[in-house]
């Protein structure tokens, strides 16, 4: 499934490399953090709230002095580096000094893998890097931390086509991308086709970010952890349920949603992301898959919102730029709410174990949560150490592979928690605001290291290789 992000490789100010007419862009990478005697305020904060937050961003300037990277011309730099970059550039850093492992590394959404010749003009660098490369000293790093993808035919052959008309050895190269279930399937794909596999590394760029905005309060942010859960008042909604670009199991979910008697607080539209029938007749032919009991009447419910033309800005019609939406949230709204129902990017699709910041701003919330997408999402979360409020949901939905039954035992969770007496007692509350607080700490400590710190060390090692 195509991103819902957007196109959000970062901009780069180009430098003339000494000897050369400005072709290559080789950007200086802050070396390790000077002795932290008195830590600058937002990192003393940062420090409070994760005593180990210094020593993790050290450690990411640490990883940074050791590399060089160079983005090829007329490419951008992709979201992972853009990241690292923002958060070390904050540190009381010394200026780099000599080289490090080169990597040659540019912006790579997932469309430019239907064509070679746009993965091409990533591998193109400075002769004696790409030279350098081949033998051994180097790397070339595909930077597409901003989505996911499961296993792709026509991806892997652009891929490897264009690695092998470059002379890049798939050793030499490295795939950065979402979805941690990747790996096996893609070797055995290149196993079929006689090639050798690139390395994958998961990363989350967005999860980074989200982590710089709450943790190092970095940029503007509506809202923190717990603050629906931090009032005892009543509640105007039983659920909320944001979405964006339509998809199948969302407009499904909201056909459902509006017919059922509980108030709600809904963004969705169909005016914006529906264009032509056979599109249309697509979405709808997926969400009737979707309902195997009544798949006419999924049909019918799916085509009445389109031909009504349903628009729910909500939250949705003011922002000035997509990316707006991504860690921005209508808190007046769901501090308003008891449930919060998340319709990730994906469900249908096999071969996928990722998710995005929606489903961390549901965590964020403080509210239970029930969670449409990939199958495996809340169990990887809990090994990471969220309390994902098993008391209040039944997330048994998460362990089932197939799509359809997936989508039936993740409606009949909303189902159950909606059947429940409106509003939370004080025990609950309690209970809420405990795992709110603990979810917190989790965050400050984990998230840092799972989307970009391993990642970044594990693209050095695989350098060094």
């Amino acid at each position: 499934m195509a991103s819902e992000k957007g196109d959000h490789g970062g901009n780069l100010r180009r430098r003339r490399a000494p000897g050369k007419a400005g072709r290559w862009t080789s950007t200086a990478l802050p070396s390790t953090p000077r002795a932290m005697t008195g830590l600058p305020p937002f990192l003393a904060a940062a420090a409070r709230l994760s005593p180990s937050a210094p020593a993790e961003l050290a450690r990411l300037a640490g990883l940074l002095a050791q590399l060089r990277l160079v983005v090829p011309d007329g490419q951008r730099i992709g979201p992972l580096w853009q990241q690292a970059q923002m958060l070390a550039r904050r540190l009381p850093a010394a200026a780099p000094e000599g080289g490090g492992v080169p990597i040659l590394s540019g912006f790579a959404p997932l469309e430019l893998f239907r064509d070679p010749a746009r993965i091409a003009a990533l591998l193109r660098g400075p002769d004696a890097l790409l030279e350098g490369i081949r033998a051994g000293q180097g790397l070339v790093v595909i930077d597409g931390s901003n989505e996911g993808r499961p296993v792709v035919g026509r991806y892997i052959d652009s891929l490897h086509a264009a690695l092998a008309a470059a002379g890049i050895p798939p050793a030499r190269t490295v795939w950065v991308q979402q979805n941690r279930a990747i790996a096996a399937p893609y070797a055995e794909a290149c196993a079929a086709r006689g090639v050798a596999p690139v390395r994958m590394v998961v990363a989350h760029s967005h999860a980074a970010e989200l982590w710089a905005r709450l943790v190092l309060r970095r940029g503007g942010m509506n809202w923190d952890f717990g603050f629906a859960v931090a009032h005892d008042g009543a509640r105007r909604h039983r659920w909320v349920c944001l979405n964006y670009h339509l998809r199948p199991h969302r407009a499904l979910l909201v056909a459902w949603l509006r017919e059922r008697p509980e108030p709600g607080y809904l963004s969705f539209s169909v005016t914006r992301e529906v264009q032509g029938r056979d599109q249309a007749r697509l979405l709808v032919a997926e969400a009737a898959a979707l309902d195997r009991a009544d798949p006419d009447g999924a049909r019918a419910a799916v085509l009445r919102l389109i031909d009504a033309g349903l628009h729910h800005g909500s939250d949705i019609d003011g922002f000035d730029h997509p990316r707006e939406r991504i860690y921005s949230l209508p808190a007046a709204e769901v501090a308003q709410a008891e449930l919060f129902i998340v319709t990730e990017t994906e469900m249908l699709g096999p071969g996928l174990l990722r998710w995005t910041e929606k489903t961390l701003k549901a965590i964020g919330s403080g509210l239970p949560l029930v969670v449409f997408g990939n199958p495996g999402v809340v169990g990887a979360l809990t090994a990471l150490g969220f309390d994902m409020l098993g008391d209040f949901v039944d997330h048994g939905y998460d362990a089932e592979p197939e799509p359809a039954r997936r989508f039936a035992a993740a409606r009949a969770a909303v189902e159950r928690f909606l059947a429940r007496p409106p509003g939370f007692t004080a025990a609950e509350l309690a209970r809420l605001r405990a795992a709110a607080a603990h979810n917190h700490a989790v965050f400050a400590r984990v998230m840092l290291r799972d989307s970009l710190l391993d990642p970044i060390a594990a693209i050095l090692e695989a350098a060094r290789g």
